[in-house]
């Protein structure tokens, strides 16, 4: 948008003709013509009397404002100033997010190198199974009838072997456990957590380069 538009269109947000908004800003009405119609730039003091007329917000505007508009109006003093302190924070602000992504990046490397400090284990892991509850004087190797009231079939898994067969002591009796097979397994590295962290903040790194980039 330029200029002389963002004024006709403030006018017109008011209800005012242009005598009466010529008369507010206290300026000729041919000049006020001129300005709207982009034939002339407002000087410093023509400026001052439009913003107080039409309660020109000067952040607004130049949000709205073309940036070629906006190198037209440097020459008045109080957007000279506006216009360079919001240059500066384009420069600024993807200038932190470069900051803010590089350390998600250093610190989600640090993550994933601690999730593998410690690597993965081979173990043993027996397998033991009961068929039920006996009485704690029965013999070891009591067999429990289909139906029996201690009936319970369950399955052990250990990493320590404790032998073909050992015995537990439990509500009602003890439990007879018989080792049934065994299993070479890999145990999970003990930081692996640590890869979810590192990854996301390595994702979020990266989107802080584009965001960045983007920027510009």
């Amino acid at each position: 948008m330029k200029f002389g538009d963002y004024l006709r269109q403030k006018r017109a947000e008011r209800g005012w003709t242009q005598p009466q908004a010529a008369s507010r800003a206290k300026i000729e009405q041919s000049y006020l013509s001129k300005l709207e119609n982009n034939k002339s730039i407002p000087s410093g003091d023509i400026y001052a009397r439009l913003v107080e007329a039409y309660r020109i917000d000067a952040e607004e505007m130049a949000g709205v404002l073309f940036p070629a508009e906006l190198d037209r109006l440097r020459e008045i003093d109080a957007l000279r100033d506006l216009l360079l302190q919001r240059s500066q924070a384009d420069i600024e602000t993807p200038r932190r997010i470069l900051i803010a992504g590089l350390a998600a990046l250093m610190i989600g490397g640090g993550f994933l190198g601690f999730s593998q400090l410690e690597p993965a284990r081979m173990l043993t892991q027996y397998t033991y199974q009961s068929t039920g509850v006996i009485a704690a004087n029965a013999p070891s190797d009591t067999e429990i009838p289909p139906g029996a009231p201690g009936e319970d079939e369950q399955t052990l898994f250990l990493t320590q072997m404790r032998g073909p067969v050992f015995t537990e002591q439990v509500a009602g009796g003890k439990r007879v456990w018989n080792l049934v097979g065994s299993d070479v397994v890999a145990q999970a590295p003990p930081y692996r957590w640590a890869l979810i962290p590192g990854i996301a903040l390595i994702i979020g790194g990266l989107g802080c380069f584009f965001v960045a980039w983007r920027w510009r």
